[in-house]
């Protein structure tokens, strides 16, 4: 069955000098004796300093943020909002929440309209795919970021939508889906999975940012990351046009990053009903994957909002 599925250095450099002098006149000649001799004083030498000067202080290098904390997206983002009844529902760009509070807020509600209509929560998710995530309605090039340090991977499954691919509906999927008219499987073939989407892995953590625009992705590449074959001139969307399993993915390029760093944009590629930022948490080892954000029923919970 398919499912669908993703900071400061402190410096401190102070100078200080301190000089002074003091002294008092010179008594007064006796005068029962001539006044001595004006002497001529010749200027004191410049004393020339042969030790090394101090190195300069550098900038301390910022601790690891190895724990997936805070958001892939800005967190003051206004969210799409979806408007209109079943059978006629559409989103509306900037008109919700902001994904910080619709994460806090809306996502872990008890009303399931409320809490999914700027994107799946965590529960719908495990619905539709057994997995948690959290999804937020965003347009497509909205930047994608880091949420820990680690080694990046670009995977592509596909460029394509398998609802535009095979002429599917979305609009029974938008928000809370309409069950009668919104099934698990809706294609007659594969589903593209995650589409472009990038994985961060450290020691302890796997994060996916999933659904993104390839196009605004490769920019945030560094140079020296592409795999053999690969390259921001690749033709990616001649290369990755057709569908394939979800389970199936190509490493396109691999680099570092650090929690904060630029390492996408977000899209509307892949099993896709809106464009999208699909977002993933798992603990290396662990093939459950942990809720990002504090709705009731998971355990570990909360992710978003935890300090680094």
């Amino acid at each position: 069955m398919h499912r669908r599925t993703f900071l400061v250095s402190l410096g401190a450099w102070a100078l200080a000098a301190c000089d002074g002098s003091g002294g008092k006149p010179p008594p007064s000649p006796s005068p029962a004796t001539s006044p001595p001799a004006t002497a001529t004083s010749s200027p004191a030498p410049t004393a020339t300093s042969t030790a090394t000067p101090p190195p300069a202080t550098r900038p301390a290098t910022p601790a690891a943020r190895l724990d997936p904390t805070g958001f892939p997206i800005d967190p003051t983002t206004r969210l799409g909002l979806v408007t209109g009844e079943p059978g006629n529902r559409t989103i509306e760009w900037g008109a919700g929440p902001t994904a910080h509070d619709y994460s806090r807020d809306d996502q872990p509600a008890v009303d399931p309209v409320r809490a999914n209509r700027c994107g799946w929560n965590a529960r719908l998710h495990v619905e539709y795919e057994g997995q948690p995530a959290v999804d937020w309605y965003i347009p497509p090039g909205t930047p994608v970021v880091a949420t820990m340090d680690g080694m990046a991977t670009l995977m592509v499954n596909t460029v394509s939508n398998p609802f535009d691919v095979y002429g599917v509906s979305r609009e029974p999927y938008l928000g809370n889906p309409d069950r009668d008219r919104a099934p698990v499987v809706p294609f007659p073939g594969p589903g593209g999975g995650q589409g472009v989407f990038v994985r961060i892995d450290n020691d302890g953590y796997r994060t996916d940012v999933a659904h993104l625009d390839i196009a605004g992705t490769i920019l945030a590449v560094p140079s020296g990351a592409w795999l053999d074959g690969f390259g921001p001139g690749s033709d990616f969307p001649a290369l990755f046009r057709d569908l394939q399993d979800f389970r199936v993915a190509t490493i396109v390029a691999r680099w570092q990053v650090r929690a904060g760093d630029r390492i996408g944009a977000s899209g509307d590629s892949g099993y896709s009903e809106a464009p999208h930022l699909h977002y993933t948490i798992r603990r290396r080892g662990f093939a459950a994957a942990l809720c990002p954000t504090a709705e009731p029923g998971f355990d570990d919970a909360g992710w978003l909002f935890r300090n680094p």
